[in-house]
């Protein structure tokens, strides 16, 4: 057996074959059972977010917290989603913004908003005061001049949507990202040595049905031996 022609070969096809798959499916598998990809389609994100950016969201999150970009589904609003948005307040807290004031509140406080476009928290004016029930959430886009989220709802429940509307959050990974390359690497290099593994198992194929060679001369063990 360990003189069969082509064996080595097909040993080594065989285990680059279960290498090559398991490095090229296995960030797949990773990356979609732990995250649902979303890609952000309009610019109520902006600056944050510009049109086209790629976003990793993760399924099983945990509590949602202040200031965290979410995927939800925007069903209480009559609307398919899912929408991208950043959730501001939650159950038991007050949110509100007057025409003309430079920040929002929170819980009377002056809410710290970083992330907004041109440092504008009230877009284009519009006054609220909000009182978010228990389990639920309001959700505004970081680009206020251009958002459509609870503010423009108030007949539903004052703008605020149930928590469990939140399809997923953002985890921060984005494409150019050193985790995502390295995991792109890596399945790269799987996917690279799936040819290598089939050019193997051939060479191993083809060596095997080889036709062996006739041995020459006297033969060990036969009773007559022809004279030369």
């Amino acid at each position: 057996m360990a003189g069969r022609p082509g064996r080595r070969r097909g040993i080594w096809a065989i285990v680059l074959l279960v290498l090559g798959v398991a490095l090229a499916a296995g960030p797949l598998v990773y990356v979609f059972g732990r995250f649902t990809p979303a890609m952000q389609s309009s610019e109520n994100m902006l600056p944050t977010l510009p049109v086209g950016t790629f976003l990793a969201m993760e399924k099983d999150h945990g509590p949602v917290r202040h200031g965290d970009v979410v995927t939800y589904d925007p069903a209480d609003w009559g609307f398919d989603g899912p929408f991208i948005g950043r959730v501001v307040a939650l159950g038991g807290d007050h949110i509100a913004y007057a025409e003309g004031d430079r920040v929002l509140t929170l819980n009377g406080k002056p809410l710290d908003e970083p992330y907004v476009r041109d440092g504008v928290p009230g877009g284009d004016g519009l006054s609220f005061a909000v009182s978010v029930p228990h389990s639920r959430m309001f959700v505004l886009g970081d680009n206020r001049g251009n958002s459509a989220d609870s503010r423009y709802h108030r007949e539903h429940h004052e703008g605020t949507l149930p928590v469990s509307a939140v399809t997923g959050v953002d985890s921060g990974l984005r494409e150019e990202s050193p985790f995502m390359v390295g995991l792109s690497l890596v399945s790269f290099a799987g996917t690279c040595l799936l040819p290598v593994a089939l050019g193997l198992g051939i060479a191993s194929l083809v060596a095997r049905r080889r036709k062996p060679v006739e041995p020459h001369g006297p033969v060990w063990g036969a009773t007559q031996v022809d004279a030369p």
